[in-house]
C-alpha cells in the first residue's frame, strides 16, 4: 500500500471519528428525530458531502455510534457466574455482580453519553430498531445470569426461598436498570456513588434468610 493511499484511509477515518463524536454532542443536546445529517456536518465544520461520504442516513450514522460502545450490561457479560466454588460468598458475588454496569456507567463518559442517547433522546425507526434490541438483549442476559447466581445461594441456604430465583432477578435488574437511568439525569457525583452502593445493598438484605 502506498504512502498517500494510507494516509487517505487514516484521514477519512479520524473524519469518521470525527463525525460520529459531533454526532453525540448533538443527538444528546437535540435528539435524534430532530437532528439532520446536514446539522452535524455543521457542527463538525465539514461540508454535507463529507458526511454522505461515510454515511448514507441518520440511521446509519446512529448505529455506528452506539456500535463504538459496550453497553452497561454487555459489561458483565463474561462475569463466570457459573463457576462459583464452595468458598465463594454467593452473596458477594452478586454484589460484585451488580456493580459491573453501575460502574462502567460512572467511569466511561461515552458510554454514559450514548446510553443516554439510546434511552432519553430516540424514537426507534425500524432502521434503529437493532440497538433497541441489543440493549434489550443485555438486560435479558444480565437477569439470567443474575438468575443464577440467586438460585446458588438459595441451594446453599444463604438466600431465601420464599421468592422464586426468577422473579427475584427481575427484581434485581429493575434496580439496576433504574439507576443506569438515574446516572444519565444526574452529575456523577462521591454521594451518589455510595446511594447506588446503598440500594445494591438494601435489595441484598432482602434476599438473605432470616438466619443468612
Amino acid at each position: 500500500m502506498s504512502t498517500v493511499v494510507r494516509r487517505t484511509k487514516e484521514e477519512a477515518a479520524i473524519t469518521r471519528e470525527h463525525l460520529l463524536d459531533t454526532a453525540e454532542v448533538v443527538f444528546l443536546r437535540e435528539g435524534v428525530a430532530r437532528t439532520s445529517l446536514q446539522r452535524i456536518a455543521d457542527e463538525a465544520g465539514l461540508t454535507r458531502g463529507a458526511i454522505y461520504w461515510h454515511f448514507k442516513d441518520k440511521a446509519e450514522v446512529f448505529n455506528a455510534m452506539m456500535e463504538r460502545v459496550r453497553l452497561p450490561c454487555e459489561e458483565a457479560h463474561d462475569a463466570q457466574v457459573q463457576s462459583l466454588t464452595q468458598d465463594t460468598d454467593p452473596v458477594e458475588a452478586l454484589r460484585d455482580f451488580a456493580w459491573v454496569p453501575i460502574a462502567r456507567m460512572l467511569d466511561d463518559a461515552r458510554t454514559r453519553r450514548v446510553f443516554t442517547i439510546a434511552i432519553h433522546c430516540t424514537e426507534y425507526s425500524d432502521e434503529m430498531r437493532p440497538a433497541l434490541e441489543r440493549h434489550m438483549a443485555a438486560i435479558e442476559d444480565f437477569r439470567s445470569r443474575a438468575e443464577r447466581l440467586i438460585a446458588v445461594g438459595q441451594a446453599r441456604g444463604v438466600l431465601d426461598t420464599a421468592i422464586s430465583a426468577r422473579s427475584a432477578s427481575i427484581g434485581f435488574i429493575a434496580l439496576i436498570d433504574g439507576m443506569l437511568s438515574r446516572a444519565t439525569l444526574l452529575a456523577v457525583e462521591a454521594g451518589e456513588v455510595e446511594g447506588y452502593r446503598g440500594g445494591i445493598e438494601v435489595f441484598l438484605r432482602g434476599l438473605r434468610r432470616a438466619n443468612g
